[in-house]
Order: C-alpha cells, then sequence, then structure tokens
C-alpha cells in the first residue's frame, strides 16, 4: 500500500470514529438521563435499565455508522484542502478517481458492517426490546416490600404498603391495584409471606376489608370482608407474540411476501446502498478553497444527507401507497443519485470542478 494511501485511510478512521463517539455519546446520554428520570420516580424498573440502553445503542448504529463515515471524509478532506496537501496530491496526479478507489477500502467495509446491522443484529435487538416492552407491561411483581414505604409493582398498576414488619410477619397492610374497569383497595391487620408446590410466593393477608371502586366510581361499590387472602406476588408472563415487521428477522420477511414486509426488507438492504453511495458523495463534495475552512461543507453535508434520507422515506412511502410501479421498488432514488454521481466523477476525472 503507497505512503499516500496509509495516510488518506489514517485520516478518515479517525475523524469517523471521532464523529461517531460524538453521536453516540450525545444520543446515549440523552436516553440514560431519561431512563434514569423514570427509573427514580419508580415508573422504569431498574433492572431493565441497561438491556434497554444497550438495545438503544444497537439502533442507533444503524444510523450513526453512514453519517459518521460521510461526515469523517468531508472534514478529513475538507482539512487537507485546507492546508494545501490536496492541491499537490492533485498536481501530482491522483485524480478523484483514484481517491475514490483508494476509500473504498474503508467505504466498502463499512456498508458490509451497515448491512449486518440492518439484516440481523438490529431486527434481532429490536424484538428483545418488544419483548422487554411486553414484560414490563405484563409483569405486576413487586420487587421489594419495606416497611413505612409505599411499593410499586413492575408495571404500576399495584401499590403496596406495610407499617411495620415483626418476624417476618407483616403489619398494617395497605394493597390497591388498579384495572380498566375501577380501582380495588385492600386493607389487612397482618401478612405472611407462603410457597406453592410450584414455588410461587404468596402474601396470605388476614383479617381484612376489599373495598372495589367499580366504573362508574360514583355508584358501584362493593366491600368485603375476609379471615384470609392471599395475593401473588409474581405471575406467568403471557407468551410474548412478535407482530412487529421491524422486529421480524429478514427470512420471516421473505417468507411472508406482503407489500409492507417487502418495504421494510428494501428499507434494511437500502442502508448499505446509502452507506457506500454517501461515502462516494462525500468526496467530491470535501472540495473546498484554501481560504475557506475545514468544515466549510459539513453543513451543505448536512442538508445533502437530509435529503437523501428523507428521499428515501418518501420512496417508501409511495410505494407502501402502491404508486409507484412494484417492478422499481425503492431502488430508483438511488439509480437517481448514483447517475449524479457518475456525472460528477466522470467531470472531475480531467477537470478540477468549480464548487465554492
Amino acid at each position: 500500500m503507497r505512503i499516500l494511501d496509509k495516510y488518506l485511510l489514517k485520516e478518515i478512521l479517525k475523524s469517523s470514529l471521532s464523529v461517531f463517539a460524538i453521536f453516540m455519546i450525545i444520543l446515549s446520554s440523552n436516553t440514560m438521563l431519561r431512563l434514569i428520570e423514570e427509573a427514580s420516580t419508580g415508573s422504569f424498573p431498574t433492572y431493565l435499565l441497561f438491556p434497554i440502553i444497550f438495545v438503544k445503542i444497537t439502533q442507533y448504529s444503524i444510523y450513526i455508522i453512514p453519517i459518521s463515515l460521510f461526515f469523517g471524509i468531508i472534514i478529513s478532506l475538507g482539512r487537507l484542502y485546507n492546508t494545501n496537501e490536496m492541491s499537490v496530491i492533485s498536481s501530482s496526479g491522483i485524480s478523484p478517481v483514484n481517491i475514490a478507489k483508494t476509500l473504498n477500502k474503508v467505504i466498502l467495509p463499512t456498508a458490509i458492517l451497515v448491512s449486518l446491522f440492518s439484516l440481523y443484529i438490529t431486527p434481532t435487538a429490536t424484538e428483545y426490546r418488544y419483548k422487554l416492552e411486553h414484560r414490563l407491561n405484563s409483569e405486576e411483581r413487586i420487587e421489594e416490600i419495606r416497611p413505612g414505604r409505599f411499593t410499586s409493582s413492575q408495571n404500576g398498576r399495584a401499590t403496596f404498603f406495610v407499617s411495620d414488619i415483626e418476624n417476618n410477619k407483616l403489619i398494617n397492610i395497605f394493597f390497591s391495584t388498579y384495572e380498566s374497569n375501577g380501582v380495588t383497595v385492600e386493607n389487612s391487620n397482618s401478612a405472611s409471606y407462603s410457597k406453592d408446590v410450584t414455588q410461587r410466593r404468596y402474601i396470605i393477608l388476614k383479617d381484612g376489608i376489599i373495598t372495589e371502586h367499580l366504573y362508574p366510581y360514583e355508584s358501584n361499590i362493593r366491600v368485603t370482608k375476609y379471615q384470609d387472602h392471599g395475593v401473588q406476588l409474581g405471575q406467568d408472563l403471557p407468551i410474548f407474540t412478535n407482530k412487529k415487521l421491524e422486529a421480524m428477522s429478514s427470512f420471516q420477511l421473505i417468507n411472508l411476501g406482503t407489500l409492507a414486509a417487502t418495504a421494510e426488507l428494501q428499507t434494511r438492504l437500502m442502508l448499505p446502498i446509502a452507506t457506500f453511495i454517501l461515502g462516494l458523495i462525500a468526496i467530491p463534495l470535501s472540495y473546498s478553497s484554501p481560504r475557506k475552512g475545514r468544515y466549510n461543507k459539513v453543513f451543505f453535508g448536512a442538508l445533502i444527507y437530509f435529503i437523501y434520507f428523507v428521499g428515501m422515506s418518501i420512496v417508501k412511502k409511495l410505494y407502501m401507497l402502491e404508486i409507484t410501479p412494484s417492478v422499481l421498488g425503492l431502488w430508483w432514488i438511488h439509480l437517481i443519485v448514483g447517475t449524479l454521481i457518475l456525472y460528477i466523477y466522470l467531470r472531475d476525472s480531467s477537470i478540477i470542478p468549480l464548487r465554492q
């Protein structure tokens, strides 16, 4: 490998990894702070904090990797233009086409990495996320009971309060549950823990009253007195059934064969292609005169990136509405952008374009 090739690849990798780290820190920190705030208020269980953050990072990566490569190339080559290094490189007979061939050693592996995320890793992580949400929405387990403190179940529909605990015996218990048809409030003098043959944990409440406020609350109240009443501290979760296309594997989408499944599958294939195209766009887009800064084209690059990805979303909507022919699918936007890139590179092979 030539010294120039090593130099260019090193600069591109360094800038791309820096951009990736910045975007990932910003997005991950925002997600982490939001989840920690929810966990502190009791609306989100702490044991799901790190799994959810890991899933979010995986989902972010599929979009951060392409934009990191795109801006990494623009920033790196922009610096070379700003320091007149690119002028020296061009005067030695190196054209933008030659630079593109060199940078393909980074662009192509990045596109392959995005395809791995798009086709396998991200759908798997998304399915795992929906499983966690299913568990969170269905589970009614109470993690820990402390005297003098209100404790909520994982889904927030049950609240438990104990005034004191003596010799593993609960004193003065308040227990309430919230359902779609009303609210149930239960008070008892004492309670103790128990297990059945399947090792499920229960609280056996003694000498209490159950007050049910059924809808409409003003006119439908039912009071029940009891000597013994058992409340299960955990329950079997209902079976999780995945019906979200974004959480299905690519093989499942192929087998479905519906319009929505085909659109989702083509969207996953579009992202690696878009990564490759963005890498090629960034090379001529980074051109800048020496009197301008290295970040001169960052804003314009962001605009190009935004237009391209919005265009991909519009193309998907048109396909879902069956406005575009099925034979064109979602690929025609790449053909348009690819034709534009080909024209720019053909022009750049003979002259330096007047792009300011």
